[in-house]
């Protein structure tokens, strides 16, 4: 029996990378039963039936699972986003950030089409962002700088790609690593639609990492977050919760809060505390229902 890593799955079948070579799988019957379906990211255990064809046997138990793109055992999840065209989205960007961070991942934003900066747009994000405990990467894909840096975090691990559609994973993917327009057919796929569109999460191999290229999307719900947890989820609480009344404190409507006060006094960013508060009702909004 072989052991090996998804890369992609598509319509049942899965495509299990192992020592080097690419073998087309379909999951065994029982673990149909036992499992449900394998993730890109999953290490499997599988019999070879023939030349390149398998039979998966075993799904190894996943160290982290992210919801949305679904893909298993990650080390890091990077955002993208552009400097430019399509505009930042914040709302989505901060839903991004929870996610990765309630998945247990390091999280950091690359900030593509750095060539087309409007003067000052980095440094505003980098004030709203510098205690998130995120890596932010400003990037140009058309340009190659930033690029270098990009790769050279990607060592050793297995890292998530996600964002908006527009904003340029697959042309960061390429400026990675040349050899993906050959391997992926990325750019015969560009000339025949116009524009790239990543159908399904695949990883690619960057050096000694793994990459995953994901689907784009604009709408991002929150994954099944208690209320309770969220406020654990921003770093830049952490140094003011101790100035709160409640051990539980939601940093609302309570009137005894270090992290009120730490926003009025500009120590958090306004706008970050916010969209926290948005979530929050979002989230309040979902467990009401859940119990009617």
């Amino acid at each position: 029996m072989r052991t090996g890593r998804i890369i992609r799955s598509d319509s049942g079948f899965y495509y299990v990378l192992s020592d080097g070579l690419l073998f087309e799988c379909k999951l065994r019957g029982k673990q149909k039963a036992v499992k449900g379906k394998g993730y890109p990211g999953d290490v499997v255990h599988f019999n070879i039936l023939e030349a390149d064809k398998g039979i998966i046997e075993k799904i190894d138990d996943k160290r982290t699972f992210l919801v949305r793109p679904p893909i298993a055992n990650g080390d890091q999840l990077y955002i993208v986003m552009s400097i430019a065209l399509p505009e930042l989205d914040y709302n989505l960007l901060d839903r991004l950030i929870l996610l990765g961070k309630w998945s247990k991942l390091s999280v950091g934003l690359i900030l593509n089409k750095k060539d087309e900066e409007k003067k000052g747009f980095l440094v505003s994000v980098r004030e709203s962002y510098k205690n998130a405990d995120i890596r932010l990467f400003p990037a140009s894909a058309m340009s190659g700088e930033g690029i270098e840096i990009i790769k050279r975090s990607l060592d050793s691990k297995l890292t998530i790609l996600a964002g908006p559609s527009g904003v340029g994973k697959s042309s960061i993917l390429i400026a990675l690593d040349s050899a993906l327009v050959l391997k992926t057919g990325l750019l015969g796929e560009k000339i025949n639609r116009g524009r790239h569109t990543t159908r399904v999460s695949e990883f690619y191999q960057v050096g000694n990492g793994l990459i995953a290229d994901t689907p784009g999307f604009s709408r991002l719900e929150l994954p099944t977050i208690d209320k309770q947890e969220l406020p654990a989820l921003y770093n830049e609480f952490v140094p003011f919760k101790g100035d709160c009344q409640f051990l539980s404190c939601l940093h609302h409507k309570e009137k005894k809060c270090g992290v009120k006060k730490a926003v009025e006094e500009g120590l958090i960013d306004e706008g970050r505390y916010k969209r926290y508060l948005y979530f929050l009702e979002e989230l309040t909004e979902r467990e009401e229902r859940r119990y009617k």
